[in-house]
């Protein structure tokens, strides 16, 4: 017995230094996002993986860098997590791929540097306004010469009275509409300090209608939004218009208005003027719902100090 029992001794004692070693130095090998529902306080975990469509491999990188660009990408999927009396075919499918993917292409291939990205997925009414005062922020730093990004995918509903659009975080109920974001709070904050350049991106639309059910099941009607007018050097890319919904490629796990964004991003390696994205996203888009039954048309909203140049601005 003695003499085994000194070996099994060192043999415990070097499997505790090497297991401490490898704590040490191994990386973690999914990036968790942890959420917790409101009632219940249960956690729940969601590994951010991009999809395996085309436009999420292989993604172009560039040695541009943009160091006076700023990005806020908010990614709003997981609705009936946050309200419970919500069924989960109210979520938005792939919106977060939608946001992980879109904020990849901003830093690899347009040359946004990364900590200069902030990326919110299934954020709160407050997570996505301390992300606009982020954002802000930045602009205010740069003294005029700053160049903003503003993506979302997710609900957007209209106001029944005013018709005026609005973003719904995943904490806000549908019934609830003047709780979300306005579209003209985040066009006021994005310009509230000179800007070079403003683009917006929206793959939601404002009319009720949604990629899978509408928020507010019970409308039996969509509403026609009211557009809002932009102000500033902004330009504003719109997944859909009027009353019609903004849907899912399901193939391609992205928002029809995102697959095709990404898609001429990565054709053209990040180097495409706004004119030539406006063209190929409103026909690719109404070819590819049209195909589907249910044509989504695309929509570019300009503010009158850029609109005489916004067309020959380039992403790169």
């Amino acid at each position: 017995m003695k003499t085994l029992f000194l070996p099994l001794v060192l043999f415990a004692f070097y499997c505790n230094i090497y297991s401490q070693s490898i704590d040490a130095v191994s990386p973690p090998q999914n990036f968790n996002i942890q959420t917790f529902q409101n009632n219940t306080q249960k956690r729940a975990t969601n590994s951010m993986k991009i999809g395996n469509s085309d436009v999420d491999i292989n993604i172009p990188t560039n040695k541009t860098n943009q160091t006076n660009s700023y990005a806020l990408i908010i990614g709003n999927e997981d609705y009936s997590s946050y309200q419970t009396d919500l069924s989960t075919e109210i979520n938005v499918d792939y919106a977060m791929n939608d946001a992980m993917a879109f904020k990849e292409y901003c830093h690899k291939t347009l040359g946004i540097p990364e900590r200069q990205i902030k990326l919110l997925v299934n954020a709160t009414y407050g997570q996505m306004s301390q992300g606009l005062a982020w954002i802000k922020n930045m602009a205010k730093v740069e003294g005029g010469n700053a160049e903003l990004v503003f993506y979302y995918s997710g609900h957007g509903l209209p106001d029944e009275k005013t018709k005026e659009g609005y973003l719904i975080p995943v904490d806000i109920s549908g019934n609830n509409v003047q709780s979300g974001l306005a579209l003209k709070k985040v066009t006021k904050e994005l310009n509230q300090y000179p800007t070079k350049k403003i683009t917006q991106f929206l793959d939601a639309c404002f009319s009720g209608g949604a990629r899978n059910e509408g928020l507010v099941a019970m409308k039996g009607i969509k509403i026609k939004p009211k557009q809002e007018l932009i102000v500033g050097n902004m330009v504003s890319f719109a997944s859909s218009s009027g009353d019609e919904s903004s849907g899912v490629f399901r193939e391609k796990q992205h928002g029809y208005f995102t697959y095709f964004l990404l898609k001429k991003l990565k054709q053209k390696n990040g180097n495409v003027s706004y004119k030539e994205m406006a063209d190929y996203l409103n026909y690719q888009v109404k070819k590819e719902t049209g195909l589907s039954g249910k044509i989504q048309s695309p929509q570019v909203i300009v503010s009158k100090s850029v609109s005489n140049s916004w067309e020959s601005w380039r992403f790169k």
